[in-house]
């Protein structure tokens, strides 16, 4: 589902999506990302995702030049970063400078790990739909 309110000959005013298989790709790692609000629909600044990562996934460990800021959802897991790992849970929020070596994993066997990432407007972007 997707509700646009906007006069096209001016900047969009407001946008409703919902997560569907219109706007998610799947990661190398196995995960799924859905675009939910990115620059394709008019966004200035940010692009907003929502990551699932399936039971015991994980995603792969590097870095971004870009920084990203993160909002657990659902599930339990950790972040890895060259000095550590902390867990994570719904409710608490992650932010991740550029350069930061690092690694979303999921701990449960059940239940998948998701939550909210922005990332600057572009960053990523080989990771839109349509996917390969």
């Amino acid at each position: 589902m997707a509700v646009l309110h906007a006069d096209y000959q001016e900047m969009m005013c407001m946008y409703i999506t919902d997560r569907n298989d219109d706007i998610m790709c799947i990661s190398k790692s196995g995960n799924k990302i859905y675009w939910m609000l990115t620059s394709e629909i008019g966004t200035e600044n940010f692009e907003l995702r929502y990551v699932e990562i399936p039971p015991g996934g994980k995603s792969s460990y590097g870095h971004h030049a870009h920084e990203h800021e993160v909002f657990v959802i659902e599930g339990e897991g950790s972040i890895r970063l060259k000095d550590g790992q902390e867990k994570l849970r719904p409710g608490l929020a992650v932010f991740v400078s550029g350069g930061e070596e690092h690694q979303w994993i999921n701990t449960s066997k059940n239940r998948p790990l998701g939550f909210i990432c922005v990332v600057p407007r572009g960053a990523e972007a080989e990771l839109k739909p349509p996917c390969e």
